[in-house]
């Protein structure tokens, strides 16, 4: 407890204690020691009470410090009471738990002297003075506040709650921070970033410390952690840490200081389960890094689209058994695969990044606070129904602002937009494509961003995910014209107001080159004998269905080998087409070597992360 609260309980009780319970409060002074650690932030007894207009209860935090100068430990008490109760019901219960925890500590030093006083000393106990009465009050502007008050108007701002004689000032709404734990596989030169969710802080204001031990030190280090006793002296400050070949084997310490302007919250650390381990050496996508050192120069732009393979369908009996069975299991579990992932993602230094099968989690737990980290910021699109992964765009905020997010679900646009009515009164006529069409989960992303190089030049840039079904051939290519249709008429509303708008289209869209997607949008057009229409047979056979499109699309990086490399199955599927006429490429970074794809065989593996492989262009606006 605070040392002013022990002097009042000594100071108070002196006419009621035995001669044994002197003795017991004679020794707990005399044992107090003062501590050989260096501590951060100094702790210092405070109070945080978090006051939501939203919530009908408020949350109270007394830390009370256990020695003089406030370095000590720290006991906690929580409070979650209804605003409109009487503050004298509250302090009540504080008291109630203040003493509890005084009387228990006073307890404990009662067996000591039991077992270590003379004999002389009379052994009578006094039972009727157990619980004390510790005062508490709230001052406001001098003068202790009425105990009719309710919380929600004692509780506030300028306040100090008084705890014997201690006055501790209530620190309302401060910054805070909740810090996940970190992550189940640590990877040397990989690197960590925090995943924080905060409250009345600045991200950028907040302070980040990184810490590595020994694994013999795991249960110390967690103790003081427990008492609010972290020795940073040697610690790391920043917002990410790649540990080092000297880690291998150390646990790490993750401490936050959550800020806000001048006000200060309440310090968070987590440890790590396990420590860190050997990481895959160098990676073929450190290659491609070397083109990609610096971001795309003035007047220019970078894209990225990669499939990063879900979770949900790496971790299946198909994939582990058949689809990849050449990859080992722990190359194949998400909590691997991301820091790869995030590495390779950062390492581009792209401008706006599409990526496809993203997890929920992954997008808000790991990517999103890295990136965003490093200035972007990220929007979110999961497929339809209930399928858990969707599509993501991270938009470098240097780069371009945000100016709209128009995504559709494909089937439900196709199948009640007047703009593509022609197309499905045509479907309606095939009840089997009908019904397939339905029952697609299949999305299109779109953000419409504005060059902050150049105001007044508008991107729309689209993102999707087709069906992948082998024999679904007609499917994407009814989604794809689909998507071009809304697109099409994000671009005709801007054209009417004079703005001037390009159209960039990426994603994974399991669509060969010598398919019909590739010829409808370099073509610009698809007959209606074309061989996607007799895909999946004879039940769902659309016949005199010739689509067109306006858009003079090409493919940024043109047709590679493959973007999809497994073992039993190699194809190019992933696409960045561009607006032609409004935008032109200063450059395509290289694919990897075809050695490093199949060095484990195929993809995914221990250095490649997916089974795709990411494209990266430079674009300028013409």
């Amino acid at each position: 407890m605070s040392s002013k609260l022990w002097h009042y309980f000594t100071k108070h009780t002196w006419n009621t204690l035995s001669k044994e319970r002197y003795l017991i409060s004679k020794l707990n002074f005399s044992s107090v020691q003062a501590s050989k650690l260096s501590y951060f932030p100094t702790k210092m007894s405070t109070v945080f009470v978090r006051n939501l207009e939203t919530e009908e209860r408020l949350q109270i935090t007394l830390d009370l410090s256990d020695s003089k100068e406030g370095r000590g430990t720290v006991k906690t008490f929580n409070l979650n009471r209804q605003k409109n109760e009487e503050l004298k019901v509250t302090l009540d219960r504080l008291r109630l738990n203040l003493s509890k925890k005084l009387n228990k500590k006073v307890k404990k030093k009662k067996k000591e002297t039991e077992n270590n006083a003379e004999s002389s000393v009379d052994q009578s106990t006094d039972k009727s003075n157990d619980y004390l009465e510790i005062p508490l009050d709230i001052i406001l502007n001098g003068k202790s506040v009425d105990l009719s008050t309710s919380n929600q108007d004692a509780w506030v701002r300028g306040a100090l709650l008084k705890v014997g004689e201690e006055e501790i000032p209530i620190n309302f709404n401060p910054p805070s921070v909740k810090l996940r734990n970190l992550p189940t596989i640590i990877l040397e030169g990989f690197p960590l970033f925090p995943e924080i969710e905060i409250e009345f802080a600045n991200l950028q204001e907040c302070e980040f410390y990184w810490k590595t031990f020994e694994a013999k030190h795991l249960q110390k280090m967690n103790l003081l952690v427990s008492k609010g006793q972290v020795d940073l002296s040697d610690a790391v400050k920043s917002y990410s840490y790649t540990p080092l070949v000297g880690d291998l084997g150390h646990h790490i310490l993750l401490v936050c200081v959550p800020k806000f302007s001048a006000s200060t919250g309440k310090m968070e650390a987590v440890i790590s389960t396990v420590p860190v381990t050997q990481g895959p050496g160098p990676c073929p996508f450190e290659k491609r890094h070397a083109h990609t050192l610096e971001a795309a120069p003035k007047g220019s732009f970078r894209v990225l689209t990669y499939n990063i393979l879900a979770q949900i369908y790496a971790d299946t009996d198909l994939a582990r058994q058949e689809l990849f069975n050449y990859c080992p299991l722990e190359a194949l579990d998400m909590n691997y695969r991301k820091h790869l992932l995030l590495k390779e993602i950062i390492g581009y230094k792209g401008d706006l990044l599409c990526l496809q099968e993203v997890d929920y989690s992954i997008f808000h737990s790991h990517l999103t606070p890295a990136l965003t980290a490093l200035g972007y910021f990220g929007l979110f699109r999961p497929k339809a129904g209930q399928v858990a992964e969707g599509c993501c765009h991270f938009i470098r905020q240097d780069k371009f602002r945000l100016v709209s997010e128009l995504d559709v679900t494909l089937s439900e646009y196709l199948s009640t937009s007047p703009n593509c009515a022609d197309i499905w009164a045509q479907v309606s006529q095939v009840p089997a494509l009908k019904e397939k069409l339905e029952q697609r989960s299949s999305i299109l992303q779109v953000s419409v961003v504005e060059s902050l190089e150049t105001p007044g030049k508008f991107v729309c840039l689209a993102n999707t995910h087709l069906y992948f079904h082998p024999t679904a051939c007609n499917i994407r290519l009814i989604h794809a014209v689909t998507a071009l249709r809304h697109l099409q008429s994000i671009r005709e509303a801007y054209i009417q107001e004079n703005k001037d708008i390009s159209i960039i289209f990426c994603g994974d869209f399991n669509s060969a080159p010598h398919l019909g997607i590739y010829q409808l949008m370099t073509a610009q057009m698809v007959p209606a004998d074309h061989v996607d229409w007799s895909s999946a047979g004879p039940e769902e056979y659309l016949t005199g269905l010739e689509l067109s499109q306006p858009i003079n699309m090409a493919s940024a990086c043109g047709v590679p080998p493959y973007t999809n490399f497994t073992r039993g199955f190699k194809e190019t599927l992933d696409y960045i087409f561009f607006d032609s006429d409004k935008l032109e490429v200063t450059r395509v970074i290289p694919m990897p070597d075809h050695q490093d794809v199949t060095a484990h065989q195929a993809l995914p593996s221990v250095v490649f992360p997916s089974d795709h492989i990411a494209q990266i262009c430079e674009l300028k606006f013409r």
